[in-house]
């Protein structure tokens, strides 16, 4: 079987499931057969936050020994690998680090202390989706292998397939606990408007003129918005309604 018909295989498995433990799975399977030891489907965010546990994607397989050294030397914030991330739209291998960032000694101390866990080479594919965390998609190889070069552009394909999937399942589980918990806020279309408008920088004056409503009755509107999603001030306002999508970054460039 070639590399892309293993990820042919694996984007039509991935459309049946509804649960992230199947994913787990079936992520694990398909990169044995691409020819690596290890993966990693992580949103960029600390795992001991409650808002993360709820709203990330976490499905990491890793040895042992690096988990523990990573939560022993809180390397989470500093990892060179999730830098990258941030200056690539293609998948990168981590020998390649250096030509996209300029390592700290922290960085290179990851990076060996990583080597010396059993992880010492991988290719990494970031997905970024705007108003979400950033992510990615990591294939590991055991200290000792060679990465597996012919099946880097398929663990492209599988990185960003696989994080699509996982997003879908979060919005499946995540209307289970909504249907437990209650639907979570949402704005009205007057409260969408003004802020869209705030968010442009625009003022209570400002948004009242181009609405044809009284500046009271935008402040009105703004703190009923602030109160749904429980935030103090505008600027949390915006990012958690992006956050939930209840706008998103083209409403307020439009």
């Amino acid at each position: 079987m070639s590399a892309f018909s293993d990820v042919e295989q694996f984007v039509k498995a991935t459309n049946r499931l509804t649960r992230m433990d199947e994913l787990a799975v079936l992520l694990t399977e398909v990169v044995e057969a691409l020819g690596f030891d290890y993966v990693a489907l992580v949103h960029h965010v600390h795992f001991t936050t409650p808002e993360a546990a709820a709203k990330a994607v976490q499905v990491v397989d890793y040895p042992e020994a690096w988990h523990a050294v990573v939560a022993a030397r809180g390397y989470f914030t500093d990892d060179p690998v999730l830098a990258a991330c941030q200056k690539s739209a293609a998948g990168f291998l981590w020998s390649d680090l250096p030509t996209l960032l300029s390592l700290s000694a922290r960085q290179s101390e990851i990076l060996n202390s990583a080597a010396a866990c059993g992880l010492a080479e991988g290719f990494t594919v970031p997905v970024n989706v705007p108003g979400e965390f950033l992510g990615s998609c990591s294939f590991g190889v055991a200290t000792g292998r060679s990465v597996p070069r012919q099946s880097l552009p398929a663990a492209q394909y599988v990185g960003c397939f696989a994080f699509e999937a996982a997003r879908r399942i979060q919005l499946i589980e995540g209307a289970r606990d909504r249907s437990a918990a209650g639907a979570p806020p949402r704005l009205t279309q007057r409260q969408f408007d003004c802020v869209i408008l705030a968010a442009q920088g625009k003022s209570d004056w400002h948004i009242a003129q181009l609405l044809g409503i009284s500046g009271d009755t935008v402040h009105q509107h703004i703190e009923m918005a602030k109160r749904r999603f429980g935030v103090a001030s505008r600027t949390e306002l915006v990012v958690r309604a992006l956050f939930e999508a209840q706008i998103t970054f083209a409403d307020i460039l439009r």
